[in-house]
């Protein structure tokens, strides 16, 4: 697996775990628009990305790259819509299973042509998604409760040019991969960088 891969993975785990975070805990101020709204970003986002790197890794079983996402993406689309309501909570694991069947699809026409390039570019759009998904859960908390949040985007624009430039960074300097072999004998171990 490659460092952009796991890159990616981290921080869209983290982005969407910091989604339903806000929305389980926030539930009072969200409407059920809005509810919807993220749970199916959640869902849709997640599965798509899951699926794409399943695809890529499962390239040839397609069965079982699209079983995986779709379970992914109903699961993230049922913990995002959980805390609102029943519509959201349906929304959500509707546009989770269509995000993953499409996502374990994409991962499987475009794998052998350039995987690590499809991964990097399905990350990049689904890492602005989630990130403009949690500023407006944070905007529609801050409206509708008449306080002051914690906030961790302030400036989404400005992170998204961040990650953009990381991204970039990752093309650019190919797919570097982290292999660590661990030498029972001596108990050493040793980081290889393998280009």
């Amino acid at each position: 697996m490659s460092i952009g891969i796991l890159l990616i993975t981290v921080m869209s785990s983290l982005l969407i775990a910091t989604i339903i975070f806000f929305v389980a805990y926030y539930r009072q101020w969200i409407t059920e628009m809005y509810g919807m709204l993220i749970s199916m970003s959640a869902g849709m986002s997640a599965g798509i990305l899951a699926g794409t790197i399943l695809g890529v890794l499962y390239h040839g079983n397609l069965f079982s790259s699209t079983v995986y996402a779709i379970l992914i993406g109903l699961t993230v689309g049922f913990m995002a819509g959980m805390p609102v309501g029943l519509p959201a909570l349906i929304d959500g694991m509707l546009s989770g299973l269509m995000g993953g069947m499409m996502g374990a699809m994409i991962g499987e026409m475009v794998a052998m042509a350039r995987p690590d390039e499809i991964i990097q570019i399905m990350g990049l759009v689904v890492t602005m998604i989630l990130l403009l998904i949690l500023y407006t859960t944070e905007d529609v908390i801050r409206k509708q409760s008449g306080q002051a949040i914690f906030s961790f985007f302030r400036y989404p624009f400005f992170i998204l040019l961040i990650i953009a430039v990381i991204f970039i960074g990752l093309h650019y300097f190919g797919s570097i991969k982290l292999a660590v072999f661990i030498d029972l004998s001596f108990i050493k171990v040793k980081y290889f960088l393998l280009s």
